[in-house]
């Protein structure tokens, strides 16, 4: 985009609603969001585990511990899988500038293999904690999808159809698009009914966080052709290719734990 955004703004000055101004300093409304939501996610889990008997306090140290690594994956899977882009806009610089945008909750995978390292995690069992994390990431990603809603990140294709919603993307240009964030706002919300429906079953560990990891692949897998911008590697999807994958591990391992 060249010149004004809608708001007047200049493209390279921040703007409301992609930014929020705290005083003299403007914060990206994105950021804020995935704080809210590690914030909440961990405080659920937290409270879920307190009426289980499980130390609150263990386990919100353990999956503080693992958003933060989670948030190096995103990054650096972001960043693998729009190399050739960043490239021509200089890598190295890029990759090390904090205030330069770019995540992908799919990076966060990487928590999952180096979890398995540990027999157990803070005191706490792997497949217990991989339950209790699960809670955590089903609450904080519906939260973290409000923030790519206002910093326009994720945004769906344009489309004149009925379901379409007039929303911005980062450049602050407001089209009628597929409202690809709300809907997987409502695949997460949708994920918590299964959990509360699930949960009281006592399952085998593990098998909760399974169920979740597979509904996410699965919606991914739905959701990814709906957005604007997919990034592609032999014509084929990266992020709905990985989000398949996810839902066949996740799945199996769904099966392979109950039956």
């Amino acid at each position: 985009m060249t010149g004004l955004s809608r708001f007047g703004f200049a493209e390279d000055v921040p703007f409301f609603p992609r930014y929020f101004r705290f005083g003299r300093h403007w914060m990206n409304s994105y950021k804020f969001f995935l704080i809210v939501g590690i914030y909440a996610g961990i405080l659920v889990s937290a409270a879920v585990a307190d009426r289980e008997g499980i130390s609150p306090a263990r386990l919100g140290a353990g999956l503080l511990t693992f958003a933060i690594i989670g948030l190096v994956g995103a990054r650096v899977y972001h960043l693998a899988v729009h190399f050739g882009d960043y490239r021509r806009s200089g890598f190295s610089l890029i990759a090390r500038n904090p205030m330069e945008g770019g995540w992908s909750v799919l990076g966060g995978l990487v928590i999952v293999p180096m979890s398995l390292v540990f027999d157990s995690i803070f005191g706490i069992p792997t497949g217990i904690f991989w339950d209790y994390m699960a809670i955590a990431i089903a609450v904080g990603g519906a939260f973290i999808r409000f923030g790519c809603i206002t910093n326009g990140c994720c945004v769906g294709r344009a489309s004149d159809g009925w379901f379409a919603r007039l929303q911005h993307d980062t450049a602050g240009v407001y089209q009628r698009r597929v409202p690809v964030q709300w809907l997987e706002i409502g695949w997460w919300i949708l994920s918590w009914a299964g959990l509360i429906w699930l949960w009281p079953k006592d399952l085998p560990p593990g098998s909760y966080a399974f169920a979740v990891g597979g509904w996410y692949g699965i919606g991914r897998f739905w959701l990814e052709p709906l957005r604007r911008d997919t990034s592609r590697l032999a014509g084929i999807r990266v992020n709905q290719a990985v989000a398949a994958l996810l839902a066949v591990v996740a799945a199996g391992g769904f099966l392979w734990r109950v039956l």
